[in-house]
């Protein structure tokens, strides 16, 4: 008996912490599943329990406030919460494209929300080029006609001048529904033969590419589909919605695929179930042919052309709509021609400038404690990279040189 007792208080004695922890684990599932079921009961939808912890998440998501925060970081600072409160799974693209924008609309914010790049943006030429996103539209947005002919010296090619954004460099922004052709309008060098900039996007333009167009003030060409969806991509760049309001008239010139091209190019057809109703249909632009093509369950895609077929094609919808060179007036023409002797010039000295001073770099005492005055140099500077500390040294060594030269 004493030998039972004893072999008890071994084992209680031992699984005393874990049944402790069991019990504690088993009050914490008891109580997350009472709360989820009172949760639950309430019946709450996914918008209501986004909208009621929107703003927390936002403040979590961006610092509170401090930075931009991505529209997927403040989803996946709500998502548990949502998740929690609703029983029902997130999805982030219900949040990112839905519910935060129409958040952001309905209550006024001003949040940083930044929504990631769905396309790109490239200007005629090797000017510029830049992903379809919030951030990386705003600073260029920022930059367009702020640019100033800088000192030829800085920029030592005498065939570019200066822009930034349509004025003197693109007449037109030609807009297209796919990404997938990018190198076949390289190859056919389109954007440099008729100087226009080039905007692709996966579907259905977005925010960014919207807010760009705003901005420029240039005629926007849109290639596209004959589908609904093509219709709907052209009719919401010619209108506002909840997602964006223009600010101003864009000059929306419809060059997507058209009944006619499909004959004339011989393209074959694929199913396709409508789901949009006439007059959608007809808001966007579609005539009763369009419709009727349609509504027998009919698409086509810009894929369904060879690649020669569709430079043809937007060749001839390009010149069609009356898209030229851009040639600027005579006042940025003698400038641009002063300018371009000026760095003639300039670079015609400077080779031999540069010869000189390669042969009397050879000669120059490089210190000894190189090594140790970059890292003291980046210990002071430490978001500098190491090259420009040996730039920083060599400044300050040969300006002490000319001091030493003038006493």
């Amino acid at each position: 008996m004493e030998l039972d007792h004893a072999i008890s208080d071994l084992v209680t004695g031992v699984t005393r912490k874990w049944a402790k922890q069991r019990r504690t684990e088993e009050r914490s599932k008891r109580a997350t599943a009472n709360r989820r079921h009172v949760f639950r009961a309430a019946r709450w939808t996914i918008k209501d329990a986004a909208y009621d912890c929107m703003e927390r998440a936002y403040l979590r998501a961006s610092g509170n406030g401090r930075f931009p925060a991505n529209a997927r970081q403040i989803m996946y600072a709500a998502r548990g919460y949502i998740q929690d409160r609703t029983g029902q799974p997130l999805q982030a693209n219900y949040f990112t494209q839905t519910l935060l924008p129409d958040y952001i609309e309905q209550r006024g914010t001003s949040w940083n929300v930044v929504f990631d790049a769905r396309g790109h943006f490239t200007e005629p030429h090797g000017k510029t080029s830049l992903p379809l996103g919030t951030l990386a539209v705003r600073r260029y947005l920022d930059g367009v006609g702020r640019r100033t002919i800088a000192d030829p010296a800085l920029e030592l090619v005498a065939s570019t001048f200066p822009t930034s954004g349509p004025a003197n460099r693109f007449g037109a922004v030609m807009f297209i529904e796919k990404e997938g052709f990018d190198e076949i309008l390289k190859a056919a060098k389109i954007a440099e033969r008729y100087d226009i900039a080039i905007m692709s996007t996966k579907g259905m333009s977005v925010t960014a590419s919207r807010l760009l167009v705003d901005r420029l003030h240039v005629p926007l060409l849109v290639l596209h589909d004959f589908d609904q969806s093509g219709f709907s991509i052209i009719g919401t760049l010619r209108r506002s919605t909840r997602r964006y309001r223009f600010a101003g008239g864009v000059n929306v010139i419809d060059l997507g695929l058209t009944l006619a091209d499909i004959e004339r190019h011989g393209l074959e057809a694929e199913d396709q179930r409508l789901t949009q109703g006439e007059s959608t249909l007809r808001l966007n632009g579609a005539t009763p042919a369009d419709i009727a093509f349609l509504r027998a369950g009919q698409r086509v895609e810009l894929n369904a052309l060879s690649s020669d077929q569709l430079v043809e094609l937007i060749e001839t919808k390009l010149k069609g709509v009356g898209i030229t060179k851009v040639v600027p007036d005579e006042g940025v023409l003698v400038t641009a021609y002063r300018r371009a002797c000026q760095v003639a010039l300039l670079n015609r000295a400077l080779k031999a400038a540069a010869d000189d001073a390669a042969e009397k770099a050879k000669s120059v005492d490089v210190p000894v404690d190189l090594v140790d005055q970059v890292r003291e140099h980046l210990r002071d500077h430490p978001d500098e990279p190491w090259d420009g500390a040996v730039a920083e040294l060599v400044i300050n060594a040969l300006a002490g040189a000319g001091s030493d030269d003038r006493s």
